[in-house]
């Protein structure tokens, strides 16, 4: 497939892109233009693109010089503590399937019918507030350790 060009394509970009086109374009290359196909097709699309260029250049908001410092401050210090904190999340994970390990090693030695006739034996009230305070105890955990 061959192009289809026209010699004087560049000069009515250029005329489009300096803002001449069409009123201090020049008669001969409005003459050209009206009679050739591609070069007001070409004419056309161009003046169509530079006027959503324009439109948005006055719409276009750029922020201060400080402001975009500032994000991008925030922005590495929550990557730092992001890094840093990986390994103590892992160590966190570490310890507690430890703990968890050996609480259920731990259950082996446990007799099961001395828990049982222990925990009976207590009153009612002492086992809500346990409750109470086991159900509590994330929460607490959370709001002091939040405010990192």
């Amino acid at each position: 497939m061959s192009r289809i060009e026209c010699q004087r394509e560049t000069e009515i970009l250029d005329a489009v892109a300096s803002g001449r086109w069409p009123d201090r374009a020049g008669e001969d290359l409005c003459a050209h233009t009206s009679s050739c196909a591609i070069c007001s097709e070409l004419a056309m699309v161009a003046a169509i693109y530079r006027d959503d260029y324009s439109a948005a250049l006055e719409d276009v908001r750029v922020p201060s010089a400080g402001l975009v410092w500032w994000k991008s401050e925030l922005r590495a210090r929550r990557e730092a503590v992001r890094v840093a904190s990986r390994p103590i999340t892992l160590v966190q994970g570490i310890a507690s399937a430890i703990v968890i390990g050996v609480f259920l090693g731990l259950l082996r030695f446990v007799d099961i019918a001395a828990v049982s006739a222990f925990m009976l034996a207590q009153p009612l009230v002492l086992w809500l507030v346990l409750g109470v305070i086991v159900a509590l105890t994330p929460i607490a955990l959370y709001f002091v350790y939040s405010g990192e």
